[in-house]
């Protein structure tokens, strides 16, 4: 397949000339800071697929176009079908059919990107993130999903689907966690604060943090010891930390994930949340109130 959204390539081991066996995924949209919009959601799933049936590879590294590793959901995409966009917006010539066919697709999406993120949690090589700037939202959870986790100094980090209007839906409520502690990752899902790259280190969230111009170099070199290694070795160890790793993970945890993100974007705090991200201003959360607020000058108390 020809990608678009991402690139994908597999390069030679620095130290076995001819042994092609370190891919390198690169989300590729550099424009919206590699925002995961539908086509690059469609585009992981379909390589992970390829990864996973490719026996050669022995490391992947992830890392992100330009200026930024990603800034997260696709809002703008996002917008139109759930009703925080364009009012006359249709998918095609639904007639009466518009509404359903407008949460079938939006609902389409998210299960998509689960199944692409699924996919890509369980790939049998090792997976390295290499954070060269923002990760935020979706970005930051695909961080969470990776192996080991190197970060330019440049990068910034925050789980920032809370104050947006969504809630983590990629592994982030469960990965977070055991990573940071249950505290520190609770108070980054409901505030959205970015922390910078020195303080991720600090906490456990990224494993080291290198100079900006250093990082995919840092990243090569781990790769590279880790494909020295000996193949089933490399396979089954990994194999091994995930097992006990994803203990907590459950067929019943990823459906109570889509199952309430499908429900949140249902919601008009999820369409303010997109409008006022949009709009580049603050947005006025009103939870149940919308139809029936109950302060008489109009403002949140």
């Amino acid at each position: 397949m020809k990608y678009e959204a991402i690139k994908w390539e597999v390069r030679e081991n620095p130290e076995r000339p001819g042994e092609k066996c370190i891919g390198v995924i690169t989300l590729n949209r550099p424009e919206a800071l590699n925002a995961v919009d539908v086509q690059m959601r469609v585009e992981l799933d379909i390589l992970c697929d390829e990864i996973a049936a490719n026996g050669h590879i022995k490391a992947v590294i992830i890392t992100g176009e330009g200026r930024g590793f990603s800034a997260g959901g696709d809002l703008k995409t996002e917008a139109d079908p759930l009703g925080a966009g364009e009012e006359d917006f249709d998918f095609g010539n639904f007639g009466a059919y518009k509404e359903l066919a407008s949460y079938f697709f939006n609902d389409l999406r998210h299960e998509v990107l689960q199944r692409a993120f699924r996919k890509f949690e369980d790939l049998p090589c090792v997976v390295i993130a290499a954070i060269n700037g923002p990760a935020v939202g979706i970005g930051l959870e695909i961080c969470t999903l990776c192996d080991i986790r190197y970060a330019s100094d440049k990068a910034k980090l925050g789980e920032v689907a809370v104050p947006a209007g969504f809630l983590p839906e990629s592994g982030g409520a469960r990965n977070l966690p055991k990573l940071v502690g249950i505290g520190r990752a609770m108070e980054m899902i409901m505030t959205g604060d970015i922390i910078m790259a020195d303080e991720a280190e600090r906490i456990g969230l990224v494993d080291r943090v290198f100079p900006h111009e250093e990082l995919m170099e840092g990243a090569i070199k781990l790769a590279t010891k880790i494909a020295n290694n000996p193949y089933h070795s490399v396979r089954k160890a990994k194999d091994l930390v995930k097992y006990y790793w994803n203990q907590n993970r459950t067929d019943e945890g990823w459906q109570r994930e889509l199952n309430a993100i499908k429900e949140i974007t249902r919601t008009k705090d999820c369409q303010e949340g997109i409008r006022a991200f949009l709009e580049k201003r603050d947005p006025e959360f009103r939870g149940p109130y919308y139809e029936n607020w109950p302060f008489p000058d109009g403002k949140k108390k």
